[in-house]
C-alpha cells in the first residue's frame, strides 16, 4: 500500500504541479519594500544556546561567555568534531576575554562548558543547522524574515528574534521527515532513500529540501529558472548575500537552528505543504472557511490530488503569518495538512 501511495503521488504531483501554480512558489523575490502593515515580531529566550552556520553569521554572533570574576577559565567540549573552540582575535586567553569564540566545522548539535577555577560553570548548546534548511527559509521568504526580524538599538537582529512565518515553514520540512520517518518511505515527497539515509539527520533536511524527480522540484528556488533560485544559491555563503538581505539571512539562520533542534513548536499542528495564495484562490479559501464547506473549492490552489497519499486535505490560513510582499491584504503562506474526520475543509484555527 505505502509503494502504491508512493507512485500515485509522483504522478499526480507532476500533472498538477506542472499544469497549475507552483505548489511551493513564491510568485517574486522580495525587491525591499511592501505597502503591507507591518508583520509580526516576536522574542523568545536564547539562556546558554547558539545558532552558527558553515556558510557564516555575524561576527558577534558566535561567542560564548563567561562574564564572571575568576582565577582561570577555559571552555571545554566532546564535539570538536563540529566546531572549534577558539580565544577570540585580539585576546591572549579565555580568562582575559571571558569569552570562546565558536567556529563551525561541520552541521549538527553539540555543546560547550565553561570552567571556571577547574569546575563546571555553564553548558551551552551550539546548533548548527544544515545550510540548506537556511537557504530554503532565505529563498521562499526573504520579505516575510525580514520584516519580522526584531533588532536592536544598532539595526542588528537580536538572538532572541523569532519569525512566525519561518517558523511555520520550517515546520513543514520537519513534519515532512516525521512522516517520512514514520512510514519509513523517503519516497513519500521524492526523497532518494539512500541520500536521505546518508547523515542522520542532516541528510533528512538536505535530501526533503532538494528532492526532485528530474523534473519537478519541492520547493520552487531548486528550480533552475525560478526567480528565486539565485537568491537559494547565494544564501550557502553569507559573503554572497547583499548588504539589503541580510537581516533575512540572519533571521532564516536563528529560525533554521531552532527547527533543527527541535526547540521551535510546530505552529502548524501537522501542515506538511505550503503555497502562496492568489487573490482569487485566497477569496475562494475564505468562502470556504466561512461556509464551513466539506470539499476544497476548485481553483483554490490544492486539492486532495496534489496529495494522495495524505488525502482528504484540509488548508490552513494560519493566523499571524506575514502579510504577502506581492498581493495586498492576502497572507503571503497558507499551509496544508491531513483532514481530521468531519472537519472544514479551510481552517483558521492550528
Amino acid at each position: 500500500m505505502k509503494r502504491k501511495c508512493f507512485y500515485i503521488l509522483i504522478l499526480c504531483m507532476g500533472v498538477m504541479l506542472l499544469a497549475s501554480c507552483n505548489f511551493f512558489k513564491k510568485l517574486i523575490p522580495f525587491t525591499g519594500s511592501s505597502a503591507q502593515p507591518a508583520a509580526t515580531q516576536q522574542e523568545k529566550s536564547v539562556t546558554n544556546t547558539l545558532a552558527l552556520a558553515l556558510g557564516g553569521t555575524r561576527s558577534d554572533t558566535d561567542l560564548v561567555t563567561a562574564n564572571v570574576d575568576l582565577k582561570l577559565l577555559d571552555f571545554v567540549s566532546e564535539d570538536t568534531d563540529l566546531f572549534s573552540i577558539m580565544v577570540p582575535q585580539g585576546q591572549t586567553t579565555f580568562t582575559d576575554a571571558k569569552q570562546a569564540q565558536i567556529v563551525p566545522k561541520q552541521e549538527g548539535i553539540g555543546y560547550v562548558t565553561a570552567q571556571v577555577d577547574g569546575k563546571e560553570f555553564t553548558t551551552t548548546e551550539i546548533t548548527i543547522p544544515p545550510q540548506r534548511l537556511i537557504q530554503i527559509l532565505f529563498a521562499e521568504a526573504q520579505g516575510e524574515l525580514n520584516a519580522e526580524a526584531s533588532l536592536d538599538a544598532e539595526g542588528q537582529v537580536k538572538l532572541t528574534s523569532v519569525s512566525v512565518t519561518g517558523d511555520a515553514l520550517g515546520s513543514v520540512i520537519r513534519n515532512r521527515i516525521d512522516l517520512i520517518n514514520e512510514q519509513e518511505n523517503p519516497g513519500l515527497f521524492l526523497a532518494n532513500p539512500d541520500l536521505y539515509a546518508l547523515n542522520p539527520s542532516v541528510s533528512y533536511y538536505n535530501e526533503v529540501i532538494e528532492a526532485n524527480n528530474g523534473m519537478i522540484y519541492q520547493f520552487s528556488p531548486l528550480t533552475p529558472d525560478d526567480p528565486t533560485h539565485d537568491e537559494y544559491e547565494g544564501a550557502a555563503q553569507r559573503t554572497n548575500v547583499k548588504k539589503s538581505s541580510l537581516i533575512a539571512y540572519d533571521q532564516a539562520v536563528l529560525t533554521a537552528a531552532d527547527i533543527f533542534n527541535g526547540s521551535t513548536k510546530d505552529p502548524t499542528d501537522g501542515a506538511f505543504g505550503f503555497y502562496s495564495p492568489t487573490p482569487d484562490q485566497y477569496t475562494l479559501l475564505q468562502d470556504a472557511r466561512d461556509t464551513e464547506a466539506n470539499e476544497l473549492p476548485a481553483g483554490c490552489g490544492t486539492s486532495d490530488l496534489n496529495f494522495p497519499a495524505f488525502a482528504p486535505v484540509q488548508v490552513l490560513l494560519l493566523p499571524g503569518i506575514a502579510p504577502s510582499t506581492v498581493h495586498e491584504g492576502i497572507p503571503s503562506f497558507v499551509f496544508v495538512r491531513m483532514r481530521p474526520e468531519q472537519a472544514p475543509v479551510v481552517v483558521d484555527i492550528p
